[in-house]
């Protein structure tokens, strides 16, 4: 009997997964993975059957096509995000009741079908379970189709070039989905779980076999117990050791000895998996006994029905006896009688009546479940879609909560920040104030601190010692990051104050009537702007440190002339 599987997954890079790698691996065959710069070869992988594009109808009647490497490094190359679905893959089981080329026909319209349904690319792989499989005890009826389906849709350009443009219905999320007026997506694998029951059920009724159900065993009513997910590390475990005891059977074969292979499970989860097994055997094994008494019974009623029916058209209708004649032939010998044909008894009308209402109760009380088995659906779908709101509503709550908490974070950093800056600025106004005092102190001889020049020069002597303070602020631990930021930008402030400073004194100096008091305060100005220059240059930006380096520049050749003056004797 076949059974029903139909599953659906993505094939996402969060999950370290790549299209090219899996239809490598599906095919059976060599790809080059260009986003990743890896090969991928499983051209040695036993099991598989055939693998095949399958392009959307309205697609392939243009006659163009594409490659399964081009294929699926072109669905690789249309996503950017790093967490990107690539592909998504439906499994279906092939029913081994049908020939290779019935099952390949299936999964070929299937395949064709999803295509079509959302304008994708498809890429049918159908496999086998191989010997070695069978041998560690997979089911040899175990075939089955990989559907890898582009999450984009197909569409050609002018060049008569396949691309992948927006994504497939399937592919977008709930609220989307909602937003245009579409059901789930929940609602919709289960729609394509429905077609694919739809679409097997149709070749299986065509050489009479018997039929599969996308219902869950609990819908039909079917107490079957789900057995436990192995994971990767207890499966290889049990097939580690099947493989083991496989060996000692053939190398006790070789020896001309019996070995009993050992069939309990390695791990616990084997264990536990082989009792629920068990128990579902026993389970199924009622209900197909269940199901049979039923169906005989029903079979017996409407057989008999039927019987009685025939029976009652068989019977004459009674009529008068007509007289026999008394005309006898004299050459006519008298022939004894002969004995009367015994008439079939025909059924009561309350045997018939009684068989035909057991038939209607079976049949109401089946119509009866139905309608239990929908309600209990629709109650659990009315509760799931409640639970759902609720959570949606609760993750709105999350949402708006974590909204204004980062509204009222922002605006109490921006207060600290205001309150940062505006402790700078006192802070400042103190520090300047001290350079300010420290520099009155200064006195430089033939310079006079009130002229226009010494005044000049005097504040340069301040700005040094202000940017000291603002070294020591910035090195105070007590200072903030916003504090420090500032006294950055302060830095970079005062040392174009300063150079602008060096600038206007030796214009004021280049005014002064005498060269022995130009000579003066030339040299009392560049001393201080190389001392500034020294104790700062290596903390202030590039281009204040250009321009500082040409103001003394300048001042330099100030002074060179100054002094090839004097030894000419032109000054006074």
């Amino acid at each position: 009997m076949a059974i029903f599987i139909a599953s659906t997954k993505s094939i996402s890079r969060g999950n370290g997964q790549s299209a090219v790698a899996s239809a490598s691996y599906r095919a059976g065959c060599e790809l080059e993975d260009k986003r990743y710069g890896k090969t991928h070869d499983y051209s040695k992988k036993h099991g598989v059957i055939s693998a095949d594009i399958i392009l959307p109808t309205a697609l392939a009647a243009t006659g163009t096509d594409i490659d399964r490497a081009d294929l699926w490094n072109k669905a690789e190359a249309a996503e950017k995000r790093v967490d990107a679905r690539v592909a998504r893959e439906w499994l279906v089981n092939l029913p081994h009741e049908l020939s290779a080329e019935e099952r390949k026909e299936l999964a070929h319209t299937f395949a064709q079908t999803l295509a079509d349904r959302y304008g994708t690319i498809a890429d049918c792989a159908i496999h086998q379970p191989t010997q070695k499989e069978i041998e560690r005890g997979a089911d040899p009826r175990n075939f089955h189709a990989h559907i890898m389906l582009t999450t984009r849709c197909a569409e050609i350009d002018d060049n008569n070039k396949i691309l992948l443009t927006d994504k497939a219905t399937i592919e977008l999320s709930d609220n989307k989905r909602r937003s245009l007026g579409m059901a789930r997506v929940s609602h919709e694998i289960k729609e394509v779980r429905q077609l694919w029951e739809q679409i097997a059920n149709e070749k299986l009724a065509k050489h009479d076999h018997k039929l599969i159900d996308s219902r869950s065993y609990a819908a039909q009513g079917i107490d079957i117990e789900p057995q436990l997910k192995m994971g990767s590390v207890a499966t290889k475990l049990e097939r580690d050791k099947y493989e083991q005891e496989l060996r000692k059977a053939e190398q006790a074969k070789e020896e001309g000895k019996h070995y009993e292979i050992d069939k309990t499970p390695a791990t616990q989860l084997g264990t536990i998996n082989e009792i629920i097994n068990e128990r579902n055997e026993l389970v199924w094994g009622v209900e197909l006994a269940k199901n049979q008494i039923v169906n005989d019974a029903a079979d017996a009623i409407i057989v008999g029905g039927h019987k009685v029916q025939d029976i009652e058209r068989s019977i004459p209708t009674p009529t008068k006896a007509s007289k026999p004649s008394m005309a006898i032939t004299a050459d006519e010998p008298i022939k004894k009688p002969e004995p009367p044909t015994p008439k079939p008894k025909a059924p009561t009308l309350d045997a018939v009546a009684q068989a035909m209402a057991m038939a209607k109760g079976i049949k109401t009380r089946r119509e009866d479940e139905q309608k239990q088995k929908d309600l209990a659906l629709e109650q659990q779908r009315l509760r799931t879609l409640a639970e759902q709101q609720k959570r949606e509503q609760a993750e709105h709550e999350r949402v708006k909560q974590a909204r204004a908490d980062r509204v009222r974070q922002q605006q109490a950093v921006a207060e600290q920040l205001e309150r940062e800056s505006k402790q700078f600025l006192a802070d400042k106004k103190a520090l300047y104030a001290a350079a300010i005092a420290q520099s009155q102190k200064h006195t430089f001889k033939g310079v006079d601190p009130n002229s226009k020049a010494g005044t000049h020069i005097v504040a340069i002597v301040a700005a040094n010692d202000a940017m000291i303070g603002l070294n020591k602020y910035m090195n105070n631990p007590d200072t903030t990051q916003k504090q420090r930021e500032l006294a950055v930008d302060e830095r970079q402030r005062l040392t174009e104050i300063t150079t602008d400073h060096a600038k206007q004194a030796l214009n004021e100096i280049k005014n002064i009537h005498y060269t022995s008091e130009r000579k003066t305060h030339t040299a009392a100005l560049q001393g201080v702007l190389t001392e500034f220059a020294d104790n700062h240059g290596q903390s202030i930006g590039k281009t204040q440190e250009q321009a500082l380096e040409s103001a003394q520049k300048d001042i330099t050749d100030y002074s060179n002339e100054i002094n090839r003056s004097h030894s000419y004797g032109l000054g006074r």
